[in-house]
C-alpha cells in the first residue's frame, strides 16, 4: 500500500513538538558520530581603526620610511630564501634507506588510525545509531527517552554490530561498482537500523532480506522523500548550520522513524510479524 510524503512528514513534525528538546540532543549525537555536517569556516575580518582615516595623503608620507621597510622586507624575504634552501641541501643529504623508514612509518600510523577509526565505527557508533533510531521509533509513536541509545548494548550487542557491519559492507563493495549501485544498495538496506531496534535477536540474513522487502518498491519514494529536505539544508547555510541542528536533522531522522512505522502498519498489519517472518524464513530456504 502506498504512502505519502506529507503524511510521513506531518507524523515526524508531530513528534518533534511532542518531545523536541530530547530529540535534537539526540539528532546532535547522531550528526557528531556520523561526520555530519562540517562546521561553516569562519570568515576572515579586517580589523579597521575607527580613529584613524579613510584615505591617505601622499604628501604626508615620509619617502624615507617607505624605503626603511621595503629594505627590512627584502632582508627577511632574503633570510628566509636563504633558509629554505639549507633545509633543502640538508634533506638531500639525507640518505634513501632514512626516506624509505620514513615512509613506512607514516604508513604504519595511517594504517593503525583507520583501523581504530573502522573499529570505533563498527562496535561503537553502529550500536549507538541503532539505539538512536529505536529513540525515533519511540519519539513517533509517543515520546523517547535518551537511554534508549545504549538499547543495543544490552539486546545482543554482538548480533546487532555483526548485521549493521554487514550492512555496511554490502553498502561499500556495491559503491565500488559505480555510484549508482551504492545508492541502490543502500535504500535497499534503508530499515535495517530500525529493524533491529525493534527486533534485535533477528539473524543476520533475515534482517537484511527483510529490509529489502520493506523497502521493495519504496526505494525511489524514500530516495525523494530524503531529496525533499534539499531545501531546508540551502536555507540552513543562511543560519551558519543553527538551522540544521535544531529542526532539518530531528525533522529528517523522524521522517525516517515516521516511514518505517508507516510500512509496518500498512504492509503487516494484515498479518503478524512471526508470521511474515516465518513465510519469509521458508522463501530463503528454498533459494
Amino acid at each position: 500500500m502506498m504512502w505519502t510524503r506529507q503524511e510521513v512528514k506531518q507524523r515526524a513534525r508531530e513528534a518533534l513538538s511532542r518531545n523536541y528538546w530530547k530529540i535534537v540532543l539526540v539528532s546532535f549525537l547522531i550528526i557528531f558520530l556520523g561526520g555530519g555536517a562540517s562546521a561553516p569556516a569562519s570568515a576572515t575580518r579586517g580589523v579597521v581603526d575607527r580613529d584613524e582615516p579613510d584615505m591617505i595623503i601622499l604628501e604626508d608620507v615620509n619617502p624615507e620610511a617607505f624605503s626603511e621597510r621595503a629594505q627590512l622586507i627584502q632582508e627577511m624575504a632574503e633570510n628566509a630564501d636563504s633558509a629554505v634552501n639549507k633545509t633543502v641541501e640538508r634533506l638531500e643529504q639525507v640518505e634513501p634507506v632514512v626516506w624509505i623508514a620514513f615512509a613506512i612509518v607514516m604508513v604504519i600510523v595511517f594504517c593503525i588510525a583507520a583501523a581504530v577509526v573502522i573499529a570505533l565505527d563498527i562496535f561503537l557508533v553502529n550500536p549507538i545509531c541503532i539505539g538512536a533510531q529505536r529513540f525515533m521509533l519511540k519519539s513517533v509513536d509517543d515520546r523517547g527517552n535518551i537511554a534508549e541509545l545504549g538499547y543495543t548494548f544490552d539486546h545482543n550487542y554482538k548480533n546487532g554490530v555483526r548485521t549493521a557491519f554487514f550492512r555496511d559492507l554490502h553498502i561499500f563493495l556495491w559503491a565500488l561498482l559505480f555510484v549508482i549501485p551504492g545508492i541502490y544498495k543502500k535504500y535497499q538496506y534503508y530499515m535495517v537500523d530500525f529493524i533491529l531496534a525493534e527486533n534485535p535477536d533477528m539473524d543476520t540474513k533475515e534482517v537484511l532480506e527483510w529490509s529489502k522487502r520493506m523497502m521493495d518498491g519504496h526505494k525511489w519514494d524514500a530516495f525523494v522523500l530524503d531529496l525533499s529536505f534539499i531545501l531546508w539544508h540551502m536555507l540552513s547555510t543562511l543560519t551558519c548550520g543553527i538551522l540544521e541542528i535544531f529542526y532539518v536533522k530531528p525533522y529528517i531522522y523522524l521522517s525516517r522513524a515516521s516511514l518505517y512505522r508507516t510500512l509496518c502498519e500498512r504492509n503487516v498489519s494484515s498479518q503478524s510479524l512471526n508470521g511474515a517472518r516465518q513465510e519469509m524464513i521458508i522463501d530463503m530456504e528454498q533459494q
